[in-house]
């Protein structure tokens, strides 16, 4: 039987979670928002990328394959800073 490995990280916002980022086989990538998140109307906002035009939190973020989702994506650092600290710290850039 072959190994499956689920890869997660808790995403936070004011030392408060708001979601998880989960790498899935297949090099595929899937944001989920966490219930309390969802269900709490004075939250703050991660990012007016998932909001509607009626500023309601977009629940249904899709899959991505190999990236993550562009938000998380921008976050990192690109060309030489980027290939040095993925060097450092022994991961594919």
């Amino acid at each position: 039987m072959k190994k499956t490995e689920i890869n997660a990280l808790k995403v936070l916002l004011y030392d408060k979670p708001i979601g998880t980022l989960t790498y899935l086989p297949g090099d595929t990538n899937l944001f989920t928002w966490d219930e309390d998140y969802i269900e709490d109307l004075s939250r703050a906002t991660l990012s007016l990328s998932f909001q509607d035009t009626a500023r309601n939190l977009i629940q249904e973020i899709p899959m991505t394959r190999t990236q993550l989702p562009a938000f998380f994506s921008n976050l990192l650092p690109e060309g030489l800073l980027r290939e040095y600290l993925a060097k450092r710290a022994n991961i594919n850039p």
